[in-house]
């Protein structure tokens, strides 16, 4: 039975009424025809792309590549005199979100 896994994810809230950001890396695991996906954007419209069968699983580089997807949302609020940080979201939204592609 195939199962969605958030490999590593990362999500920056704006407040104010603003939608917040959110990269994720999210494995569809059906053994040899595993499927790897990235989620990122607002949170009120994330774009879910499908990589490449041959994309290898690196969690580093996955935390790596949010970190500088989520950077410009961190310096944004820091140039307000906020104090931003990055949260790891509830793995059943972001999994949800995925489901969401697959079923559509």
């Amino acid at each position: 039975m195939a199962k969605l896994l958030v490999l590593a994810g990362g999500i920056v809230e704006r407040g104010a009424g603003q939608p917040g950001m959110v990269s994720a890396y999210v494995v569809l695991s059906e053994g040899s025809k595993s499927r790897l996906f990235r989620v990122r954007g607002p949170t009120d419209a994330p774009v879910v792309t499908e990589l490449d069968a041959a994309t290898t699983v690196d969690i580093a580089r996955f935390r790596r590549e949010l970190a500088d997807d989520l950077d410009p949302v961190l310096a944004e609020i820091r140039a307000r005199g906020g104090s931003p940080s990055i949260a790891v979201p509830k793995p059943e939204w972001v999994t949800g979100i995925v489901e969401r592609h697959l079923s559509g």
